[in-house]
């Protein structure tokens, strides 16, 4: 797992975005003279758009804990309830269905004061045997006050999920932490603080406890190198949401996006780092090219290569 990922694509200029977002749109303007082209067009956005792909991950390590062998974390990104059309049912259906341990959220959740209600339908169905944990993205912040805020993050309290904002957790019965780093994008990010807690207790330890991170988005991984960290799960680019057969995606919104690492797994400064591609939309409430996806890692000790297997 020492080895460093290539780009998947190259950097795209202000100009030939413009370019490529205007053939796109140019040719939803001519759906209406190319019916048959624009239905397909249409068709196809709208499958990759309610098809849900589990992506499923074993991932081995040399030291791992006893405790995690086979555990399984499922991972949950970017839903954007605001114009979600994925059914809550399908969802739960998904998770449940593979028994997770551990069960994350990275950020993006609602983007408006109104989608404060819709957090119950979706997310009170989906339990852990080890917990449930959050961390907030761009969009969680964008249209709350301080006091809607709190009434937020009370709301996943009570759903049984713990947010964590640049705070962390040891689940002593799986000698794992829990890293929660606050969004990077809205600069609330504060890694070392987050990892305050860690490097207090480890002096007290004895042995190597996992180090699971969560962040929104992978612009905090340079502070994440430097304290270290076994497993890093962002998302935030949704893959590009929108990608041009032939074509990398328009708009990744990430530093290590633009140099071609928008999706997928990756060790990148000695971090095993996962960029999930959501579950649903931002802006323009389709996906093209772009399933969503959920994404489930099982822990193993020993020092295979990763496994990887979609469904």
């Amino acid at each position: 797992m020492a080895k460093k990922s290539t780009p998947l694509a190259k950097t795209i200029s202000r100009r030939s975005f413009f370019q490529k977002i205007g053939g796109f749109i140019a040719n939803h303007w001519l759906l209406s003279s190319v019916p048959v082209a624009g239905a397909g067009v249409l068709g196809w956005a709208e499958f990759d758009t309610l098809s849900l792909k589990l992506q499923k991950w074993d991932l081995s390590y040399p030291t791992l804990p006893l405790a995690l062998e086979g555990k399984t974390i499922c991972q949950l990104s970017d839903l954007h309830l605001e114009s979600l059309r994925i059914s809550p049912e399908k969802i739960q259906q998904s998770v449940m269905s593979q028994k997770p341990d551990l069960l994350v959220i990275t950020g993006d959740i609602i983007s408006t004061r109104t989608d404060l209600d819709k957090l119950a339908p979706y997310l009170s169905g989906l339990t852990a045997p080890f917990g449930n944990y959050v961390v907030m993205g761009n969009n969680d912040y964008s249209h709350l006050s301080r006091t809607l805020l709190k009434r937020y993050l009370q709301e996943f309290e009570t759903l049984g999920w713990i947010p964590l904002l640049n705070d962390a957790v040891f689940l002593k019965q799986l000698d794992l932490w829990v890293i929660g780093i606050d969004d990077p994008a809205t600069a609330h990010d504060e890694v070392d603080l987050a990892y305050q807690k860690l490097l207090s207790a480890q002096s007290t330890l004895t042995n190597s406890p996992f180090r699971l991170a969560l962040a929104h988005s992978s612009d905090c991984l340079d502070d994440v190198a430097k304290h270290g960290a076994d497993l890093l799960l962002t998302g935030h680019t949704h893959g590009g949401q929108i990608r041009l057969p032939g074509f990398g995606p328009l708009i990744t919104n990430t530093y290590l996006g633009d140099l071609g690492f928008y999706e997928g797994y990756h060790v990148i400064n000695g971090v095993p780092l996962y960029i999930n591609t959501g579950i649903g939309e931002s802006m323009i409430p389709l996906r093209f090219n772009v399933p969503p996806e959920i994404a489930f890692f099982t822990l193993h000790r020993g020092n295979e290569q990763p496994r990887h297997e979609t469904r």
